[in-house]
């Protein structure tokens, strides 16, 4: 092949590269998110009724997501940094979150695994009993941790753009 045409293709790959990635954008209702991944948060706003994580989930995967997964410190942080920089009410809802135990311990919906020693739990968390996990926050400083899942007062739902 030709020298010229060598270039020819490399320059076509690397604009088709670019263009992807700079035109990447996420489905009405979802926003992109540093780590990659557009996403909805959801709430079922001052109902008595919040559905289980398994019924967040199904909203979820609904819309055309999973709850998210947020498998590094960073991820948590950046999360938290966007809730509590949307003000309102949002930064005082638990989000149900795609982190659930399983027989081989605890793991995120994505297979990444969670430690239940981790720092990202609040202390004396996750409970023996609990099979699913929120995100809470922490009044006193913009962080979120995550604590056994009773109910779902909002979730966090993400999937690729």
């Amino acid at each position: 092949m030709e020298r010229r045409s060598v270039l020819l293709l490399v320059g076509v790959v690397v604009v088709v590269a670019l263009a992807g990635s700079v035109g990447a954008s996420c489905p009405d209702g979802f926003q992109l998110f540093p780590h990659g991944a557009c996403v909805k948060l959801f709430t079922w706003g001052s109902s008595q009724f919040f559905p289980s994580w398994d019924g967040a989930s199904e909203d979820c995967k609904k819309e055309g997501g999973q709850l998210i997964t947020l498998d590094t410190p960073e991820k948590i942080q950046q999360f938290s940094t966007h809730i509590f920089g949307l003000g309102g009410s949002w930064d005082g809802y638990p989000f149900c979150v795609g982190a659930r135990k399983t027989e081989s311990g605890w793991r995120w919906l994505s297979g990444a695994k969670l430690s239940s020693d981790s720092h990202v739990w609040l202390p004396s968390q996750p409970a023996e009993s609990a099979t699913h996990a929120q995100l809470v926050p922490m009044s006193s400083h913009p962080r979120h941790y995550l604590t056994s899942s009773i109910g779902c007062r909002a979730a966090a739902c993400e999937k690729k753009p």
